[in-house]
């Protein structure tokens, strides 16, 4: 009789060969423990935990039985306080396309209107990108966060997209204020 996978964890103790930049591990820990997933989300868009009425993961998956299992797709979709949608995406290898890649994903979450409806119904979206690796090795920074704005006199266009970098390459750079928000732990 095989044992539940869940079960056999809950009693396991010793060091874990894999961390969090694992993507079947971030994909684990953050869809089967909404504490961990509430906090991570608390911490990096710097809200109380009274701010936030409820995080649901919109696009769980069945975890495979095994840290190798790749039958999931790798970023991780929320709705937070069933309003502000935040796509969560891990990504250890410098494949030279992030900007863009992050800017397609944050565009399709972005892209939720159906025929008929108005656009001020639209949401408002998050993208938050994992990096093992500096995005801009001139300006190197470990918790970044980009929004539409004027270029001539920094007048925010809409709070509407949002995308947010963690570089976990250089938590040696973490502020005050990311360490406010517990952001480098």
């Amino acid at each position: 009789m095989k044992q539940n996978p869940f079960t056999v964890f809950q009693n396991a103790c010793g060091p874990v060969p894999y961390n969090m930049t694992n993507d079947y591990m971030f994909r684990a820990v953050l869809q089967s423990n909404n504490t961990v997933l509430r906090g991570l989300i608390c911490s990096l868009l710097h809200l109380s935990e009274k701010e936030v009425t409820s995080v649901e993961i919109t696009n769980p998956v069945i975890l495979g039985e095994a840290v190798k299992d790749k039958e999931f797709r790798l970023d991780i979709n929320v709705v937070l306080n069933n309003h502000i949608l935040i796509n969560l995406e891990m990504q250890i290898a410098n494949k030279l396309n992030w900007r863009e890649r992050s800017l397609m994903y944050l565009c399709r979450s972005f892209d939720q209107l159906n025929h008929g409806q108005d656009y001020m119904d639209t949401e408002p979206v998050v993208h938050i990108g994992f990096l093992d690796y500096t995005l801009f090795e001139d300006l190197p920074e470990f918790y970044a966060s980009y929004k539409l704005i004027n270029v001539k006199n920094n007048q925010k266009y809409s709070d509407s997209l949002t995308l947010n970098v963690v570089d976990l390459s250089r938590i040696d750079l973490a502020t005050d204020e990311d360490k406010k928000y517990h952001i480098h732990e």
